[in-house]
């Protein structure tokens, strides 16, 4: 049985694509991400036009891709990253609000006696008593 290259099953156009000796050249989820994008423009839904879809890849590795402004190449990829990280650390940054303050006059003495800061606030890891080297 003769297979027609404009109406491939997915499965049979892996097979034919791999079976070169360049091996793998696309795997099947790979594939069904191309279709995903590219749509009915390679196909129907159940089968590919292996003559449309070689040039939807070939217009879509020689698209432009849209750069900042007077940066091309590693210098945009390099700013693009640091807005990504920049992104990132505001989120991080962002706790929400502070609760309420429960005791005010416990508060002001933690902030002046270290050791009724360790005891009042961490009393499960300040447990045993204090040594004159701690004191």
């Amino acid at each position: 049985m003769a297979m027609d290259p404009r109406k491939l099953k997915p499965t049979e156009l892996v097979r034919l694509l791999n079976s070169t000796p360049l091996g793998e050249v696309v795997s099947e989820r790979q594939l069904h991400r191309h279709r995903s994008r590219a749509g009915f423009r390679i196909g129907d839904g159940r089968t590919v036009d292996l003559l449309r879809y070689a040039a939807w890849l070939v217009i879509e590795r020689h698209r432009p891709r849209e750069e900042p402004e007077g940066l091309t190449g590693y210098e945009a990829m390099k700013q693009r990253a640091a807005q990504r990280n920049r992104e990132i650390a505001l989120l991080g940054r962002d706790i929400g609000e502070l609760p309420a303050v429960v005791n005010a006059d416990r508060k002001a003495k933690a902030a002046t006696d270290f050791r009724y800061f360790c005891e009042q606030y961490l009393p499960q890891t300040f447990h045993l008593p204090w040594s004159p080297d701690h004191l």
